[in-house]
């Protein structure tokens, strides 16, 4: 009997910020795993048999079933794709608003109501906006 091969990988183009980032993986309610984006734990290969599976995917944060059907020999291949958090976002934006307040501070050497306008971006900024941490696609 032919059997098939699920592949589940991390995206290459994760950037450093998402190196941290680990996922549990649940194939078929069976197989449990944990997934980190760093060269040791980069790749998983799972034989299983032709049919519908499901597979279960989260980080703690947010959390994805997929549903693959496989044919006999064939190989799916999952890729995690990390995006931006709020976290990271929040914080990415609070280190360029304080270095845009230095430097304004260190031109005009006095408080100016025009710094205000560096908060400004702050007000857009929504936890809402930010749903999954992580996107999967599929490739044969």
């Amino acid at each position: 009997m032919n059997q098939s091969t699920i592949v589940v990988r991390m995206s290459k183009s994760s950037g450093v910020y998402n190196k941290s980032n680990r996922y549990m993986l649940r194939i078929a309610n069976e197989m449990d795993c944990e997934m980190n984006n760093n060269n040791n734990n980069n790749r998983k290969e799972y034989i299983v048999l032709p049919g519908k599976h499901n597979i279960e995917i989260g980080d703690g944060i947010s959390f994805q079933t997929e549903e693959i059907l496989l044919k006999e020999g064939e190989t799916k291949v999952l890729t995690i794709n990390p995006s931006l958090t709020y976290n990271l976002g929040f914080g990415m934006l609070t280190g360029m608003v304080v270095t845009g307040l230095i430097i304004q501070f260190a031109i005009l050497q006095k408080f100016s109501s025009v710094m205000i306008i560096s908060f400004m971006p702050y007000l857009f900024i929504k936890k809402r906006n930010f749903k999954n941490s992580f996107a999967i696609s599929y490739s044969k």
